[in-house]
């Protein structure tokens, strides 16, 4: 699946909800059976679940938005398009010097 990638280091950058989810339960069970070690890994495993699930809401609600904006007349192009604040500010921030201390 394309979701899963897998970095240099072979660590797994973006798991698919499923696999979290297997993952979750196993650490469960061993938790159940009584090994206390695994107690940090079960809340790194729901963190990663909630992250996980928040950045799939987003992505719905992005592919909905274009898919409203292709039915209401505008190109797939501009509808994929991410949209960021207006261009009035941009210009507004290229004419300011960055503080960068």
């Amino acid at each position: 699946m394309v979701g899963d990638k897998i970095s240099a280091v072979g660590e797994q950058v973006l798991a698919t909800l499923e696999e979290l989810e297997e993952k979750k339960q196993a650490l469960e069970e061993r938790l159940f059976a009584g090994d206390a070690s695994v107690e940090a890994a079960l809340e790194q495993v729901d963190r990663a679940i909630a992250a996980r699930s928040k950045q799939i809401n987003y992505s719905r609600k992005r592919l909905d938005a274009a898919r409203d904006a292709v039915k209401a007349g505008m190109s797939p192009d501009e509808a994929r398009k991410k949209q960021t604040g207006s261009g009035r500010a941009k210009k507004k921030l290229a004419n300011k010097p960055v503080n960068r201390f």
